[in-house]
């Protein structure tokens, strides 16, 4: 029998086990319970997905193809989460900007105040 005794690490917020710390590290950046990547856009009535036409260079010549895009109604631009950003994979849009979302927003607006307005609970 062969016994190795091997430092291992957890993810702060989901308790996940790695062998190596370079991976743990990179998992907490993306991790849905990472509070850091909560944003209050996606319980917001304006956010929506937007199917868009993605043009980009493959080397050999232009090439497009169709991707869905968050998109928010009332800034009139597409939003990219945080674990986008983090793994360094968003679009270019044009004519519309592709932004980060935002951590506050001053057009948030909660879904549920039409499920109260329309049983009348006030």
């Amino acid at each position: 029998m062969k016994i190795e005794t091997k430092e291992i690490y957890k993810c702060e917020h989901c308790n996940k086990l790695y062998q190596l710390k370079h991976w743990c590290l990179e998992h907490e950046k993306t991790c849905n319970k990472n509070p850091d990547n909560d944003r209050a856009c996606f319980g917001c009535r304006h956010l929506t997905k937007k199917s868009e036409t993605i043009y980009y260079d493959t080397g050999y010549g232009e090439s497009e193809r169709k991707v869905d895009l968050l998109y928010c109604n009332k800034l009139d631009t597409f939003l990219y989460p945080p674990k986008v950003e983090h793994k360094g994979n968003m679009y270019e849009t044009e004519p519309k900007e592709n932004k980060p979302m935002p951590r506050t927003c001053k057009v948030y607006d909660d879904e549920s105040t039409d499920f109260d307005e329309f049983f009348n609970c006030n």
